[in-house]
């Protein structure tokens, strides 16, 4: 009982500091050397006490993402997965979230004058190469570029 309470002890502290998926509390406690089966069953008793949620995570995650990290959904899926989120899950954070991909990716490539340094074509396909690893679409990339008027001397 005293392992169990330390390994609660333990993901308590790791959740006052930050928000963190059902999968990344388990690793952690698995890492301090917390046996599988006692890092699921104090994972599954943070989630029914409310503490653990996915889903929760996710919707935080792609709001934040998208508005401070000027990510594409693309790039936030993957990252997600990664954090061990269920592909269920985070479609339908996806659905629910009210992140302004658009006018993020807008202000990204403004507020860095990213535009500045495109004075050829394979500058062009360079910076649309970086928005695409960002976790962009090719259709809002070009879309958002369509404002700036490139004038190419080739």
């Amino acid at each position: 009982m005293e392992m169990r309470q330390k390994a609660m002890g333990v993901a308590a502290a790791l959740l006052a500091g930050r928000m963190y998926t059902c999968r990344e509390i388990y690793d952690r406690l698995v890492r301090r050397g917390y046996d599988k089966e006692l890092a699921e069953q104090v994972v599954e008793e943070f989630v029914r006490a409310g503490f653990l949620n996915d889903a929760r995570y996710a919707q935080c995650y792609i709001a934040d993402a998208a508005a401070l990290g000027a990510k594409g959904k693309t790039r936030i899926r993957q990252e997600l997965r990664q954090k061990g989120v269920a592909a269920k899950v985070i479609d339908d954070a996806m659905e629910e979230a009210e992140a302004d991909f658009a006018g993020a990716l807008a202000d990204y490539v403004r507020q860095r004058d990213l535009c500045a340094a495109v004075h050829s074509r394979k500058d062009l396909e360079k910076l649309k190469a970086r928005l695409l690893r960002r976790g962009y679409f090719m259709k809002e990339i070009n879309r958002c570029l369509e404002e700036y008027s490139f004038n190419f001397d080739e």
